[in-house]
C-alpha cells in the first residue's frame, strides 16, 4: 500500500532503523536536535474524536453562515460598505492567530489550547449576539475570528497527534470532511436562522453548542501528552512578523475585490508591506534556534507539494461559493434557504469521497488521487460554464454533488500525505500551516471571483444568466492549472516510494 509506508526525504535509510527512526534522524539533521520525543502511536476515542470534529465544524461554519445575515445587519446597522467589516476583521484576526497554535498546544497541551480556543469562541458570539453598535459587532467578530484561528487547527492536533500512520487516512478523511461540508451547510443553516431569529441567531446559535462542547471536552475527552513548559519561549518577532505578513496579505486581497488591478493604496501598499513581513518572517524563522513555525517541513518534497496544493484546492473549494448562491438568488429568485438546501446537494458528494478517498489512496497513492478529484471537479464545472435561466436544477445538483465528491478527493489526501511526511510531533506546526494556506486560497479565490463576476455582469449589465456561465468558464481554465502541482505531488509519491523500496 503505497501511502503507508513512506519517510521524510532525505532520510538516512539503514535496513537496521525504523521508518521513525529515519524520520527522527532526518529531522535531526536539519537542527531540530531539542525536539521532544514523539508521543507513542495511539488512536484517539470515540469521544475525542466527537469533540475534536465538532470544534472545527463551529470554527468553519461560522465563515459562511453569517454570510446571508448581512442584509438584515445592514437594516439592524446601516451603511453595508461598514458591515463588511463584520467578515473581513474575523478572516483577519483568524489568519493572524492562527500561527500560534503550534507554540499554544506544546506549551500548554492541545487540550487545554481546545478548551480555551472554544470559551473564547462563546465569548465572541455571545458579544456578537447582544452587539448593540456596528463597532462592538465588528470587535465582537474580531474576538471571534482569534478564537476559531487557534481552534481549528487545535481540533486536528487533538485528532490526529499520536495516530498511527495507516491509520491517518481514515482520520483524515473524516476530518476532510467536515473541512468540506461546513462551509456548504453555512448557507443554508444561516437562512433557517436569520428567517426564526433574525440576524443575531446566527451568533447565539454557538453559545449552546459551544457550552455542550466544553462540558464533554472537559469531562471525558482523554488527557494528551503532558504540556512541555520548558519546550520553547515563543517567538514574538516570528509572531508579530507573520501576523502583519497575514494581515497585509488578507487586506491587499480585499483591495483586489473591492477595486480590481485599479486600487493603488489598498492593493499595492498592503502587497509591498506582506512582502517585507514575509521576508522577515522566513529569515528569522530559518535562523531563530525555537522557531514559531517550523519551515524546515518545506524541506520535504511531498510535504511542500502537499501544501501547495491545498492553496490551490482551498481555490476550488471557495471559489463557487460566491457564484452559485448569487445564481440561484439573482438570475433565479430563488430565497436563501432555498439556495442553501440546493447547495447542501454538494454534501452527498463529500461524503461518498470521505470513503471513496480510503479506497483510492490505498490502491493508487495521494498524489493520483488528487489528480482524480480534480478531474471529476473540471468535469461537473461543464455543466456550469453553460447557465441559463432554466437550466434543470436535477442538472446542477447533480452537478453540485459530483463537484462534492472531486472536491473532497482532492483536499482530504493532499492533507494526508502532508500529515504522513513529517514527525507526529510536528503535527502542530503543520496544522497551522496547512490551515492558514487553505484560508488565504479561499481569500484569494473569493475576491478574483468577485472581480472576474463584476466584470462580467458589467459587459452583460447585469447578474444575468451569461455572467456566471462566463466566470465559471474562467474557473475552468483556473482549475485546469491546479493539475500542474497536483501531478507534481503524484510524481514526489512516486519518487518517495521508489527510494522506500531501494532502502529495504
Amino acid at each position: 500500500m503505497p501511502t503507508t509506508n513512506q519517510t521524510n526525504e532525505g532520510a538516512p535509510r539503514r535496513p537496521e532503523d525504523s521508518e521513525l527512526a529515519a524520520e527522527t534522524a532526518d529531522t535531526s539533521a536539519a537542527g531540530q536536535t531539542d525536539a521532544p520525543a514523539a508521543p507513542a502511536a495511539r488512536s484517539p476515542s470515540a469521544v475525542t474524536t466527537a469533540a475534536a470534529i465538532t470544534g472545527g465544524f463551529l470554527a468553519l461554519l461560522d465563515t459562511t453562515i453569517v454570510n446571508v445575515s448581512l442584509e438584515d445587519t445592514t437594516a439592524r446597522f446601516g451603511a453595508i460598505d461598514q458591515v463588511h467589516w463584520v467578515v473581513t476583521a474575523y478572516l483577519i484576526a483568524l489568519a493572524a492567530l492562527m500561527p500560534a497554535t503550534g507554540w499554544l498546544a506544546t506549551r500548554f497541551g492541545a487540550k487545554r489550547v481546545f478548551i480555551g480556543a472554544t470559551a473564547l469562541f462563546a465569548l465572541g458570539s455571545a458579544g456578537c449576539a447582544f452587539s448593540q453598535t456596528l463597532t462592538e459587532l465588528i470587535a465582537a467578530r474580531g474576538l471571534s475570528g482569534a478564537a476559531a484561528g487557534v481552534l481549528t487547527p487545535a481540533s486536528t492536533i487533538l485528532l490526529t497527534s499520536g495516530v498511527p500512520r495507516e491509520r491517518l487516512g481514515r482520520v483524515q478523511a473524516l476530518n476532510g470532511s467536515v473541512m468540506l461540508i461546513s462551509p456548504l451547510l453555512g448557507p443554508t443553516i444561516g437562512g433557517l436562522l436569520v428567517a426564526a431569529g433574525g440576524w443575531s441567531a446566527v451568533y447565539a446559535v454557538n453559545i449552546p453548542l459551544c457550552a455542550a462542547l466544553l462540558f464533554v471536552t472537559v469531562r471525558w475527552v482523554q488527557k494528551d501528552a503532558p504540556a512541555d513548559r520548558g519546550a520553547r519561549p515563543l517567538d514574538v518577532v516570528g509572531l508579530l512578523s507573520s501576523a502583519t505578513c497575514t494581515v497585509s496579505t488578507v487586506l491587499a486581497i480585499h483591495g483586489f475585490a473591492g477595486h480590481g488591478l485599479t486600487a493603488r493604496t489598498d492593493l499595492l501598499l498592503p502587497l509591498a508591506l506582506a512582502a517585507a513581513s514575509g521576508a522577515v518572517f522566513v529569515v528569522r524563522e530559518l535562523r531563530t534556534r525555537f522557531p514559531l513555525l517550523d519551515l524546515r517541513l518545506f524541506r520535504s518534497r511531498v510535504y511542500t507539494m502537499a501544501a501547495v496544493n491545498i492553496l490551490c484546492l482551498g481555490f476550488i473549494l471557495y471559489s463557487p461559493m460566491v457564484l452559485v448562491p448569487l445564481y440561484f438568488e439573482s438570475a433565479r429568485g430563488e430565497t436563501a434557504v432555498t439556495t442553501g438546501l440546493l447547495m447542501s446537494t454538494g454534501g452527498v458528494g463529500v461524503v461518498v469521497a470521505a470513503w471513496l478517498s480510503r479506497v483510492l489512496m490505498a490502491k493508487a497513492g495521494g498524489g493520483a488521487t488528487v489528480v482524480i478529484g480534480i478531474v471529476l471537479t473540471m468535469a461537473a464545472t461543464v455543466p456550469l460554464t453553460r447557465l441559463a435561466s432554466d437550466t434543470s436544477y436535477a442538472l446542477l445538483c447533480a452537478s453540485l454533488a459530483v463537484r462534492g465528491l472531486g472536491t473532497g478527493l482532492t483536499i482530504v489526501p493532499a492533507m494526508t500525505r502532508a500529515f504522513q511526511s513529517i514527525r507526529p510531533d510536528s503535527i502542530g506546526d503543520a496544522s497551522s500551516q496547512l490551515n492558514l494556506v487553505q484560508r488565504i486560497g479561499g481569500a484569494v479565490a473569493v475576491a478574483v471571483v468577485t472581480v472576474v463576476l463584476q466584470q462580467a455582469a458589467h459587459d452583460r449589465h447585469g447578474l444575468v444568466p451569461g455572467a456566471f456561465a462566463h466566470s465559471f468558464t474562467w474557473l475552468l481554465g483556473v482549475y485546469a492549472l491546479t493539475l500542474i502541482p497536483a501531478l507534481a505531488l503524484f510524481a514526489a509519491d512516486r519518487r518517495e516510494q521508489r527510494l522506500g523500496g531501494a532502502g529495504t
